[in-house]
Parts: C-alpha cells; structure tokens; sequence
C-alpha cells in the first residue's frame, strides 16, 4: 500500500494499549472459540473482496459450523476439539466439514440447524460492520486487508513495516499482532451487537 498507510507509525507504538486507546473504546475480552469464528468471517470478507480463495483448513470448517448460530462456550470448544482432531486424522475441505457436522450434530441436516447465508451476503454484512467499528485510517483496517483480502501473513506485514520504516522485523511482527488480536475483539463485538439487532428488526 501507499507510505502514508497506518501500519508504518506501529514502529512509534509502544503498548498495545496505547493502540486501544486512540483507536478504540478499551479492552475487550473475547474467548478461543469467539476468536475463530470472528476470523472465518473475516476470511469470508477477505475472499469476496480480495478474489482469493484461502485454503479449506480447520478455521474455515470450524466457522462453517458457527456462522450465524448462537453456541455456548462449552459447544463452541467441542466442536473446535472435533475439526482440529478429525483434521490430525486427514480429513479435508468438505469431507471435513461433513464429518466433523456428523460428530457435532448427529442425524441432523445442516439446512436446520445452520442458516447459512450467500457468503457474499456474509462478506457485506462484515464489511458494513467494519464501517461502524474500525476507523478508516486506522492501522487495525490496514491489518485487517492485508492479512485477509491480500493474503498476506504477519510476518509478511511485519517485513513490509520493516522495508519502509525500518523497524526491526520481530518487533513490527508483534505490533502486528497486537492490530490482529484488537481487530478480533472489535470485530466480534460489531458482529454480535448487528445481528442482535438484524433480530430484534425482524421481530418488530
């Protein structure tokens, strides 16, 4: 991206606190389970706008077994413990998807007990939450494109930091990080209050 692009003053960042404070409204705590299925619908996002397709891993099946659907933590880590093991044993892609939803859901149809939208209604709907949460010239944004429409891993980021600033790699890897996790938390929030509301619309 451009030099004047956010992630190049991370170098400047301290704490990952000092980054929540002039970007965001404080600390917020989200679990494991919360964090993958924010990331597989930031993956959705990043592959309707990026155009690339991100490999049918863990993350992606785990999401598939989420999206739209209210678990408890406890439901959520099985179902996390089932994709992650059945993937040690060599399942892939759709298979994995069907035989970690055997496992979760015995004898039940997905089209029950998922209601999975188009994924570039999903893509949409993030993008508009994105809108509300994250600011547009923040570095968080910047993150969150080039990790999920670019493709593009931390340590890739962390050495485009380190090319146009000069930042020691390790330490703009970290700062990289830190927008990561804050991105997550943010995200989740954003998505969980819109569809809190999509509901409460539909039952006006």
């Amino acid at each position: 991206m451009r030099k004047q692009d956010a992630i190049y003053a991370l170098p400047w960042v301290v704490k990952q606190s000092d980054l929540r404070r002039v970007w965001c409204n404080g600390r917020k705590t989200i679990t494991p389970s919360q964090r993958v299925w924010t990331r597989y619908l930031l993956c959705v996002w990043g592959r309707n706008l990026g155009g690339d397709d991100a490999p049918a891993g863990c993350v992606n099946v785990i999401g598939r077994l989420m999206i739209r659907t209210e678990w408890s933590q406890t439901q959520s880590e099985r179902i996390i413990e089932v994709v992650e093991s059945l993937h040690e044993q060599g399942y892939r892609g759709d298979e994995l998807f069907k035989k970690s939803r055997e496992v979760v859901m015995p004898g039940t149809s997905v089209s029950s007990i998922i209601a999975l939208a188009k994924e570039s209604d999903d893509a949409a709907f993030v993008e508009s939450v994105m809108h509300k949460v994250i600011k547009r010239d923040s570095p968080m944004r910047s993150v969150a494109i080039k990790r999920y429409c670019d493709r593009k891993c931390p340590q890739d980021i962390a050495r485009d930091i380190n090319y146009h600033t000069g930042c020691e790699i390790q330490a703009a890897r970290k700062r990289v990080i830190w927008c990561e996790e804050i991105l997550e938390e943010e995200m989740f929030y954003g998505i969980k209050r819109s569809m809190e509301e999509e509901i409460t619309q539909k039952a006006a």
